[in-house]
């Protein structure tokens, strides 16, 4: 699968301390070989009018959230999981 990130992922990507940083992009890594490797706690978000919209663990604190379309992955949103849910509405 194709990974594609939005120009909000991208700076939400790069507000994040180095660290997690480091952390995104190996996730990033496992989820575009398998978006359902038990390691990003992959989980399907209900609510969408496209029911093909999920998230995943980046670290304990943040989590991304990406679409599905055909072979391509969009990352469109990354924050920390007590924010990042309610600024999807």
């Amino acid at each position: 699968m194709n990974l594609l990130k939005t120009k909000n992922y991208i700076k939400s990507t790069s507000s994040l301390p180095k660290k997690d940083q480091v952390m995104v992009l190996k996730q990033e890594r496992l989820l575009a070989k398998d978006m359902f490797d038990s390691r990003l706690h992959t989980k399907k978000l209900s609510g969408f009018l496209n029911d093909k919209v999920f998230s995943f663990r980046i670290t304990r604190n943040y989590r991304g959230i990406f679409r599905l379309s055909s072979n391509d992955i969009i990352l469109f949103a990354i924050g920390h999981r007590k924010d990042i849910y309610d600024s999807l509405n």
